[in-house]
């Protein structure tokens, strides 16, 4: 997958995170290369496990499938991941984003990297990680397309807009994969203290492949707001003022 920088752009923003193990395994992943360096586990049993290794060459920070990193200007961290959605016949319990805001200078080394990924594998967890001064924020997503109040904690407040894909709506209407979706993007504007829910009717309504065809990032553009996104077999697009339908495709997939 490669690193993806919005077309129209005249002046680039930062480079816009993209899903583990994926992203974080291009050399331009957004950690600097003065705070360490990603590395991704050869062990079949633990694939799409990613570790940050320190320039220390110390592991401080493990990740599992589909989390995102940014980095930040002061030397933090803000990872996110969905989680607690399940394909039916299961039982979705607490569908939820969670953030964790971390920073990288208070990150403390494992000494057994190995055994800290298969532990994170056997309980299902999606990251792992010791000091690093950690705020966490949970939200559920279980809740309708709109706008919502939120109540993030103090450490969040001066974070910028964060535009996050995730299952929106009932648990129980959560994605089959098969012949339906439930994607939105959850707009957080942490200092606002305000989340809108815009869901992508074009994907979920458009007779795509799901599981072989998703959105993988989406990124606001400064001059016109308009949303700019990238999916996997999809393609790079424009999203109209709604944010809900494609107002134009930048460029389509051939795979």
């Amino acid at each position: 997958m490669q690193v993806w920088v919005p077309p129209t752009q005249r002046n680039p923003p930062p480079v816009v995170p993209g899903p583990s193990p994926w992203y974080l395994s291009s050399p331009s992943a957004q950690v600097h290369a003065r705070d360490g360096t990603w590395t991704w586990i050869e062990d079949p049993k633990l694939a799409d496990i990613c570790h940050l290794f320190s320039p220390r060459d110390e592991a401080v920070l493990t990740v599992d499938f589909l989390c995102y990193v940014q980095q930040l200007a002061d030397d933090r961290l803000l990872i996110w991941h969905e989680e607690g959605r399940q394909q039916p016949p299961a039982i979705n319990l607490n569908p939820r984003i969670v953030f964790d805001l971390l920073t990288l200078t208070a990150l403390v080394p494992v000494s057994k990297p190995e055994s800290v990924a298969a532990d994170l594998r056997e309980k299902k967890d999606r990251i792992r990680f010791e000091g690093g001064c950690a705020a966490r924020y949970e939200i559920v997503t279980s809740i309708e397309a709109g706008i919502h109040a939120i109540a993030p904690p103090r450490e969040f407040s001066e974070l910028h807009e964060v535009l996050v894909l995730a299952d929106y709506g009932p648990a129980e209407l959560s994605s089959n994969y098969w012949d339906r979706m439930s994607r939105a993007i959850f707009a957080f504007d942490f200092q606002s203290r305000q989340l809108e829910v815009i869901p992508q009717d074009w994907f979920n309504k458009g007779g795509y492949d799901f599981g072989y065809q998703w959105i993988t990032r989406v990124y606001r553009e400064a001059a016109t707001r308009r949303i700019l996104g990238e999916g996997v077999r999809l393609g790079f697009f424009r999203l109209d003022a709604s944010g809900t339908q494609v107002e134009e495709w930048l460029r389509t997939s051939r795979g």
